[in-house]
């Protein structure tokens, strides 16, 4: 969704009365940048993970006039909304269920979708490309907040930072006496090229434990051109399906192509 007016500033708001933990970590800064142009319009927003309800007020009251809704596998008790705030309980990991809420609540899509849910690699995984590919409308925004819990040692299915051996030199080679099994003199000018680029070929250690592996998936997303393009002279089969990628300290903003 285009930017219509950069000047738009967030509504007048009291964090003080939004118990939500986007307050204390002021992750609203971070959000406003990317908020900004669905302000003062008629919007649908899903959240996944609502803790205590305070996220879905501050959001009714950020775009009035809008439709809030949250799941979680626990709803609060003591929660009384203001606006059009639904809830919904559930897991996130649940396609059926997330379809089922967001065909009865937003049937033409969501234009926000906020994945504050699990912080768990694989389920966050599961929920985005369903929710992105079926619920999220072209222009839309898809986020996801806490993506650095794969880097902590504490957290479900994150690990302490940690380089991945590079096992680039075994992989070339076995693949270099494969080609020349099948047909030395039919290879030989691209293996003499590739053995004259072996110096400067070289797979970059990288963590990808968790939520950070997720978000490092994401990038191959946003680089389909050339993933499909596959060579100098090839033709790329297809274009991302994102517009744009923006990742955060904490948070990864995600705008789906229109």
């Amino acid at each position: 969704m285009a930017q219509e007016n950069e000047t738009v500033s967030r509504p007048e708001l009291n964090l003080a009365d939004y118990n939500t933990d986007k307050i204390s970590n002021a992750y609203l800064d971070t959000y406003d940048e990317f908020l900004r142009p669905f302000i003062g319009k008629n919007i649908s927003l899903l959240e996944l993970g609502i803790l205590n309800g305070g996220s879905l007020q501050l959001w009714s009251d950020y775009f009035t006039e809008s439709k809030i809704v949250g799941v979680d596998i626990h709803l609060p008790k003591d929660f009384n909304p203001k606006g059009d705030i639904h809830m919904f309980k559930g897991s996130q990991a649940d396609t059926k269920f997330l379809s089922e809420v967001c065909n009865n609540s937003a049937p033409e899509g969501f234009d926000i979708i906020i994945d504050d849910a699990s912080h768990v690699g694989e389920l966050t995984k599961i929920s985005f490309w369903h929710l992105f590919d079926n619920h999220l409308k072209p222009g839309g925004l898809y986020v996801i907040e806490d993506w650095g819990t794969g880097y902590w040692e504490d957290w479900p299915d994150g690990r302490g930072f940690e380089m991945r051996r590079n096992s680039n030199k075994l992989s070339f080679f076995l693949d270099f006496f494969r080609k020349v099994r099948i047909g030395f003199f039919l290879y030989f000018p691209r293996l003499l090229a590739r053995l004259l680029a072996y110096p400067f070929v070289v797979k970059m250690p990288s963590h990808d434990y968790g939520m950070v592996g997720f978000v490092k998936q994401l990038l191959d997303e946003q680089s389909a051109k050339d993933v499909t393009r596959k060579r100098i002279s090839g033709k790329p089969t297809r274009i991302s399906k994102f517009q744009k990628m923006i990742i955060t300290p904490s948070i990864v903003f995600i705008i789906k192509a229109e």
